[in-house]
């Protein structure tokens, strides 16, 4: 599957930065303050989590999926937005939907932006109440092969379909069983629900 391939070459090149660098990661199993942000990604990686989604963590995305375009159609162009989110969120413990006991449970199919997040850091300081947070918490040079391997498989998506579909993680894995196939049938479904554009919003490309 071509996410499939777009991952393993972004965690190939992540290691070898890595390894070249001499950096070992504080990112370790039970730290998971970056669970807690607004995550969007497309289509295809929608389709390549969906099948591997527990019983419990699709009851969980039937709740949290409309609650979160509720959220989308209220602040989609809200610049403050994604950062309150991760706030409340945070203060809430209403983490993404996916995380089991404290562990991400789609590891294998998770989302190429999340697989570019990492510090070498007091991994206390991803939360978004750290007193001090210090510049250059994140390392940039993953989040960028990130991006790189994220535009690849957009360009397979538009391939595959004719156009680009870029969402909200919960929303999006919500919408997607029911989605339609063609782009104005998307876009007609997303003004429908009022989360189409904007600062945060789906976009159709």
């Amino acid at each position: 599957m071509p996410f499939d391939q777009e991952a393993e070459q972004l965690d190939r090149s992540i290691a070898f930065y890595l390894a070249e660098k001499g950096l070992i990661p504080s990112c370790r199993p039970g730290c998971f303050a970056c669970c807690y942000p607004w995550v969007t990604l497309s289509r295809l990686e929608a389709e390549a989590i969906y099948p591997h989604l527990n019983e419990a963590q699709r009851e969980r995305i039937q709740n949290e999926g409309p609650r979160r375009l509720a959220l989308l159609r209220a602040h989609k162009d809200d610049p403050g937005f994604p950062a309150r989110f991760f706030q409340k969120a945070f203060a809430e413990n209403t983490p993404c939907p996916l995380l089991e006991d404290g562990l991400c449970g789609v590891y294998a199919q998770r989302p190429l932006a999340c697989r570019g997040v990492l510090t070498d850091q007091d991994p206390r300081l991803c939360r978004p109440d750290a007193p001090y947070p210090s510049p250059g918490h994140y390392l940039r040079p993953p989040l960028f092969m990130a991006r790189l391997r994220m535009e690849a498989l957009w360009e397979e998506e538009r391939t595959r379909y004719g156009f680009l579909l870029l969402g909200e993680i919960a929303g999006l894995l919500f919408l997607l069983e029911d989605l339609p196939e063609t782009k104005a049938e998307v876009i007609r479904l997303l003004e429908d629900l009022g989360v189409l554009g904007g600062r945060w919003g789906y976009q159709v490309v």
